[in-house]
């Protein structure tokens, strides 16, 4: 019989052993000493392939560590070769501010892989924390963006950052034609919006109608579109949570042909945030650049919130409420989110 390969804690079982025996075509009886030499070199590789094989959140791992080291030492070229293409010449910007810092000690807390894109949440000192995304090119992870906060980033937080892919809803083509509003015409006219909520397997979708225009984001404006309210969420088995989506003002500074600054622009900006307890959870934006989590245009202002993100794993025996964020109870509007399947 063959013998076992083994080693750094991965072992060839009995049962691989059997298979390759099967394809050779021989038995125990007629199996010859180079047949057997064979079979141990074929048990040989495969092992080395299954105990090489890295985890792809052990891979993100390494890039981190990667990052660590290269601080440590003061390695430039090591640290900007870490990051994406797409941030690879804001990287090159902090070349001259890399000095060794040989005590640099970067700790991870949680990470999150899906697909191609990875997030990692960690702490580089005392109430210095960072959330950082990667991206996978050619086969290889790259930082695609770092973020700091003097708060710990809650674990649940990646679910925002990388969104589950879309769900049934939102497969479908949004209806929201089919979704129950919160108030009837009447009520609707007299606070000049209306709200609709539905869930799925993945998000918690809700849409904000206006009677008066609301702007795609980055869109020129001088006055935010307003009016509805601060939300709180109710998720059976899980507690209350406050979702804040508003509008706010950006500025942008212009420049001339030349070059120099020659004046600034407004432009309409969208923040969606979650909380529980006093505590942000996550929070997007949808200004110049676009967000998957906040859509906005016409009379229609959409956000998503990943299920996740509110500690539903499985939404099948969930049940979502909306209402204004008023306590004990809402006193404007209160809704059962209908669950889409």
């Amino acid at each position: 019989m063959a013998p076992v390969a083994s080693g750094a804690g991965c072992r060839l079982g009995v049962s691989w052993r059997f298979a390759v025996q099967l394809d050779f075509g021989f038995t125990r009886d007629s199996a010859s000493g180079t047949i057997q030499q064979m079979r141990t070199l074929v048990c040989f590789l495969i092992w080395t392939i299954g105990c090489r094989a890295q985890r792809p959140e052990d891979q993100v791992l390494a890039v981190y560590r990667q990052m660590e080291k290269a601080e440590q030492s003061g390695d430039a070229n090591a640290w900007v070769g870490l990051w994406s293409r797409e941030s690879a010449s804001n990287a090159e910007k902090m070349r001259p501010y890399l000095r060794p810092r040989p005590d640099a000690h970067y700790t991870s807390s949680k990470t999150f892989v899906q697909g191609d894109e990875a997030v990692l949440l960690g702490q580089n000192g005392k109430d210095q924390f960072l959330s950082m995304r990667f991206v996978k090119e050619d086969g290889r992870w790259k930082i695609k963006d770092q973020f700091f906060s003097d708060k710990a980033y809650p674990a649940e937080s990646v679910y925002a950052m990388i969104p589950p892919a879309a769900g049934a809803f939102e497969r479908a083509g949004a209806p929201w034609q089919n979704v129950a509003p919160a108030f009837d015409k009447a009520d609707a006219a007299k606070h000049g919006w209306q709200v609709r909520a539905t869930y799925d397997e993945s998000f918690l979708y809700i849409r904000i109608e206006s009677s008066t225009p609301i702007p795609a984001p980055g869109s020129p404006a001088e006055k935010p579109p307003m009016g509805w309210p601060v939300m709180k969420v109710g998720v059976s088995g899980v507690g209350e949570f406050v979702l804040h989506a508003t509008a706010n003002i950006g500025v942008q500074e212009t420049f001339d042909e030349s070059g120099h600054a020659n004046g600034h622009r407004h432009y309409v900006a969208y923040w969606l945030m979650l909380e529980r307890a006093g505590q942000m959870i996550f929070q997007a934006w949808a200004d110049l650049h676009p967000n998957p989590l906040v859509q906005a245009g016409d009379n229609f202002f959409d956000v998503r919130v990943p299920l996740r993100t509110m500690g539903v794993a499985d939404a099948t025996h969930t049940k979502i409420t909306i209402g204004d964020a008023q306590w004990p109870k809402s006193a404007i509007f209160s809704l059962e989110a209908q669950q889409y399947r």
